[in-house]
Parts: C-alpha cells; sequence; structure tokens
C-alpha cells in the first residue's frame, strides 16, 4: 500500500481531473491551481462519489462511515 504522501498526491490527481471535467459549469471559467483548491472543491467530490456509490447499491451514509473508520485505523486522527 502506498505511503500516505503517495496516497494524497494521487488524491490530488483525482480531484484535478474532477474539477478540470467539472470546468465549464463551475463557478470559474479554469482551473484552478493545486494550491487554489478549497474545501467545497473537495467536498463537491466526495458528495459526488457518494452519488456513485448510491447508483451502484451502496448506503452512502455507510460508506463514509467505512472512511471515518479508516482514518482512525491510520492512528491520529478523530473523526
Amino acid at each position: 500500500m502506498p505511503n500516505e504522501a503517495k496516497r494524497a498526491e494521487l488524491a490530488l490527481k483525482a480531484l484535478d481531473a474532477y474539477l478540470h471535467e467539472q470546468s465549464d459549469i463551475r463557478r470559474w471559467c479554469y482551473r484552478p491551481p493545486a494550491e487554489e483548491i478549497g474545501k467545497s472543491d473537495i467536498i463537491d467530490l466526495v458528495t459526488d462519489l457518494l452519488l456513485l456509490a448510491e447508483r451502484k447499491g451502496f448506503n452512502p451514509s455507510e460508506v463514509t462511515r467505512m472512511a471515518e473508520e479508516h482514518l482512525r485505523a491510520e492512528g491520529r486522527r478523530k473523526c
């Protein structure tokens, strides 16, 4: 399993791809550089992933709970 830094880097790539695809319907007309990505951008992606989970027959609340459990299992995090 990749280390935490590599996983965060992969997540940033996923978020960047998501924002690129959303750029024509979002509030701005250009892709923001990675350092300008805000909390709301991450929330939008997570929300859409939960919508996908629901469409695939998974309970979004359970997916969220399991993700929180994974964070706790990483150690130093509290959810």
